[in-house]
């Protein structure tokens, strides 16, 4: 049985898993349930976001060739677990150092969805790293910027174990941003 502090530090690593499920960023998935393989090689959770992350990577689920099927790359111990590099940052822009004055400082990029860019950023004011998701403007409006900031309220209302938490919403030159965990 692992201790508290490893018992959390599983649970921060599914629960970045899971955030990366959300945003469809399945080397991030994999890399995530991997991290925690590496820890608990018996942890269900983890094995099945491997599995997922492993039949969603290329397109139409299909496996690369020479590529071990799912299924039995999930029974494979962390150690034997073929690597997946994280996806780049966008080639048009470079990596911001740091959204919200300063207060975090970015990691690496994540991904990027129709909606908005993702990365991974430690908040400076609270010691803990969390999920930056800058918003996409282009082509919203007044009452487009007003219905992201309600959705953002609403979401950060809710707590379950399998919705990401919301932790601020804010605005980075223009742009809205969420942060999650």
């Amino acid at each position: 049985m692992p201790s508290e502090r490893i018992q959390r530090r599983i649970e921060a690593l599914l629960d970045e898993a899971d955030a990366a499920v959300a945003a469809r960023e399945w080397a991030a998935v994999a890399e995530g349930a991997r991290a925690v393989l590496a820890i608990d090689e018996g942890n269900e959770d983890a094995a099945a976001f491997l599995k997922m992350a492993a039949s969603n990577e290329t397109p139409f689920g299909a496996a690369p060739a020479g590529a071990t099927p799912a299924s039995e790359a999930a029974a494979l111990p962390a150690s034997a677990q073929p690597t997946v590099p994280s996806p780049p940052p966008p080639a048009a822009a470079a990596l911001p150092e740091s959204f919200g004055a300063g207060r975090f400082q970015v990691q690496r990029f994540l991904g990027e969805g129709g909606k908005k860019k993702v990365y991974l950023a430690h908040d400076a004011l609270l010691g803990r790293d969390v999920a930056f998701s800058l918003i996409k403007t282009d082509g919203l409006d007044d009452v487009g910027r007003e219905r992201i900031m309600r959705e953002a309220q609403a979401m950060g209302r809710l707590t379950h174990p399998h919705i990401v938490s919301i932790f601020d919403i804010g605005e980075q030159d223009g742009s809205p941003y969420i942060i999650q965990g």
